[in-house]
């Protein structure tokens, strides 16, 4: 079963989190800007000019734990929207118009809009959506997929829109653009990402000092507060709590017996029973793709916007099957993994496509994987009952 001593580095986050939720509502008080921006856009040139970062799909996020997203993603399809899309899109356009319906009380009202398509293509519209909307700018950041890790056209062509953020942004801030600020925020990205990996590959030990659930819920400000200080601080204190765990031998789970991998991203809503479920069965969830992606930083061997372009086109979803077949087969070597599940997500299908194609080149080496059909968000697309019969037959 899991053991129930907590992180004291969640009671921390979550202040955290919630003073970066308040940010955004403070901003206009402050005198200072507000934008959108995807999670997978470089924040650091947003930093560099005073704007406070606010993150839809954060948001989105938060309504699946609360389980609010179901009745969010219902609103938005009364008018119109289809079942089918991102429950994360749908999420954001139902807080918009019932914003009480949100456990945040939905979002603020952006100055402008910052999308980077590395991670899916549904942002684009989403983002042209909200651009309409509110009427503000979209800065939109066009990033190639790709099948290699070294494709020079593609990192010229990213690093040319790079390039051209700071004009765009001081045009949009009326502010002069600050170098200096700009690469200590690449600096304290790197540092936080470092961090970060170290927490997530401490898990190699036995037993596991955390879980993936852990992982779910702590990677908050490696997502919306890359670039701060406070976020190198906060991974720092964690780094040195789960050494502690390791040092001690503390396990996440009592009586572990069975290591697994979680590829996609979690069931927001469903985290607490499927960890649960699996811990009572001696199972835990030693690392997911989903947290180890956000350990992608920039190389220090190049200039800083030639690296910070780099970084954010090697992004996780932003490459081919093989680099993430790769990726999963490193991290099971390192934690050790007798498995892997596959959360093949309703609402995010760049994630999704090619899991069976992964699973089934890992089966036929030994490695034995479940795909589990969900939705990171929304609660009405999960079956509880077949869950937990195929977990337990696996």
């Amino acid at each position: 079963m899991a053991n129930q001593k907590r992180l004291k580095a969640a009671e921390r986050m979550k202040e955290l989190m919630l003073r970066q939720f308040q940010a955004g509502w403070l901003a206009r008080d402050a005198g200072r800007k507000v934008a959108f921006v995807t999670s997978g856009a470089p924040v650091e040139y947003l930093l560099a000019m005073d704007v406070v970062p606010v993150y839809p799909e954060n948001h989105g996020a938060v309504c699946g734990v609360a389980r609010a997203g179901g009745r969010l993603c219902q609103t938005a399809e009364e008018r119109g929207y289809s079942r089918d899309l991102c429950s994360y899109w749908k999420i954001d356009w139902g807080a918009r118009t019932s914003p009480a319906e949100s456990p945040t009380g939905g979002l603020p009202v952006p100055d402008f809009l910052l999308c980077a398509n590395n991670i899916c293509r549904t942002v684009v519209k989403w983002y042209e959506g909200l651009a309409r909307f509110y009427r503000v700018p979209l800065l939109l950041l066009d990033m190639p997929f790709r099948h290699a890790k070294e494709e020079p056209a593609a990192k010229e062509y990213v690093l040319k829109q790079f390039r051209n953020l700071p004009r765009e942004l001081s045009r949009l801030t009326g502010r002069k653009w600050d170098e200096e600020r700009f690469e200590e925020s690449v600096v304290l990205s790197a540092e936080a990402s470092a961090l970060w990996q170290e927490c997530i590959d401490a898990n190699s030990a036995r037993p596991a000092p955390t879980t993936a659930a852990d992982q779910f819920l702590l990677m908050g400000p490696i997502v919306t507060m890359r670039g701060t200080r406070e976020a190198v601080e906060f991974y720092r204190g964690l780094r040195d709590e789960i050494r502690d765990r390791v040092k001690r031998g503390f396990g996440s789970v009592e009586g572990e017996k069975t290591r697994l991998l979680w590829d996609n991203l979690p069931v927001w809503h469903q985290l607490r029973s499927v960890t649960e479920f699996l811990s009572d069965r001696g199972a835990v969830l030693v690392g997911a793709t989903y947290t180890n992606a956000w350990t992608e930083r920039p190389r220090e061997s190049l200039p800083v916007q030639d690296a910070l372009a780099d970084a954010y086109a090697r992004v996780w979803l932003n490459m081919g099957l093989r680099h993430r077949e790769e990726g999963i087969r490193r991290m099971a070597a390192l934690l050790a993994a007798d498995g892997v599940i596959f959360h093949s997500n309703r609402s995010c299908k760049p994630y999704s496509f090619g899991q069976e194609e992964v699973a089934a080149r890992l089966q036929s080496d030994g490695v034995p994987c479940i795909l589990m059909d969900g939705d990171m968000a929304d609660e009405r697309d999960h079956a509880a009952g077949s869950w937990r019969t195929r977990l337990e037959a696996y």
